[in-house]
């Protein structure tokens, strides 16, 4: 959503309630990119938002050398609670370079967002159809985020919308057909962000927190620079916190065949894809209770195109393919 300069190497980070997670490239190959996973501890990000500033600056500046250094250039993904989708009309003779300056003439006026000095993206898919789509953020968090790299001396470079960066990452393994309409999934632990993605579009998009309390996920060193998560609670219990995931999903594809397309279209295929340690059982779950075809971004399909990644890493490789 906003863009500096380009370099061959950069770093690409994550950062949710309980974990971040950077990915080091040292050029344009993959073969000597590296990843660092370091645990957050609880309550310095909350539902995607810094709580803590301080604690969170310590721990980057803890790790600014394993980020290759100062000055690098930094790309981050604007949270998913903060994003709105929204469709619009233009005049005809509005040409597809001109949108971005026409929602902002527009805004307050034909155009309205609930909240102040939005950071703002314009996709038009069907130049000429005078209708085009706005992604907007609120920008306080993006602040946050931009001050606390530029008190480490890193530059940020480009925030990134996490639903984007995953289509971009299963069009780069050639997993979209341009006739098909999907649902992605990006499950965490502790958030679910929903994508409906038809005919080279977004058309939907939802970011819904998961209730499961992170005092009981215990995070294990699998290396120096890798941990995973452990769920210590009630399986049962979180079983059926998912389950209610399910019913919301099979509401949204409701919602989004009748009463956004009036039966005239629907999802084709669920993609699921992000971090959660269930992700295999969601998969399963989904395919059990709902009657289309669920298919799931593992370890083993994305070694297979990036020797040494793992499923958990899908979105961040989908921002680090971003062509800047």
């Amino acid at each position: 959503m906003f863009k500096q300069k380009k370099k061959s190497s950069h770093v690409s980070i994550e950062l949710n309630d309980y974990v971040f997670r950077a990915l080091v490239m040292k050029g344009h190959s993959f073969v000597d990119a590296k990843v660092i996973e370091v645990e957050l501890p609880r309550g310095v990000v909350q539902e995607a938002s810094i709580q803590d500033e301080l604690e969170l600056f310590n721990i980057f500046k803890s790790i600014a050398v394993k980020l290759a250094g100062k000055k690098q250039s930094v790309r981050f993904f604007v949270p998913d609670p903060t994003i709105l989708l929204k469709s619009f009309e233009h005049p005809s003779d509005v040409e597809t370079s001109k949108l971005k300056e026409y929602v902002e003439m527009e805004l307050g006026h034909t155009i309205h967002l609930p909240f102040q000095g939005p950071l703002m993206d314009v996709y038009d898919p069907i130049p000429g159809d005078r209708q085009a789509m706005l992604f907007a953020a609120a920008p306080e968090e993006v602040h946050k985020m931009t001050n606390l790299l530029l008190d480490i001396d890193m530059n940020p470079d480009v925030a990134d919308i996490r639903a984007l960066c995953n289509l971009r990452f299963l069009d780069h393994l050639q997993l979209l057909q341009q006739d098909r309409t999907y649902l992605i999934a990006n499950w965490l632990i502790n958030e679910l962000s929903i994508c409906i993605y038809s005919n080279g579009s977004v058309e939907f998009i939802r970011y819904q927190p998961i209730d499961t309390d992170l005092s009981q996920w215990r995070a294990n060193a699998v290396s120096e620079s890798e941990i995973d998560f452990s769920f210590s609670g009630n399986m049962e219990d979180y079983r059926m916190i998912l389950s209610d995931q399910v019913l919301e999903l099979d509401r949204i594809m409701n919602f989004f065949r009748f009463s956004l397309n009036k039966g005239e279209k629907s999802v084709d295929e669920i993609v699921v894809m992000g971090d959660n340690p269930f992700l295999v059982q969601i998969q399963s779950f989904l395919q059990e209770n709902l009657p289309l075809p669920v298919n799931i971004v593992d370890d083993e399909l994305v070694d297979k195109h990036f020797p040494n990644f793992k499923a958990k890493h899908a979105s961040l490789l989908g921002l680090a393919l971003k062509v800047v």
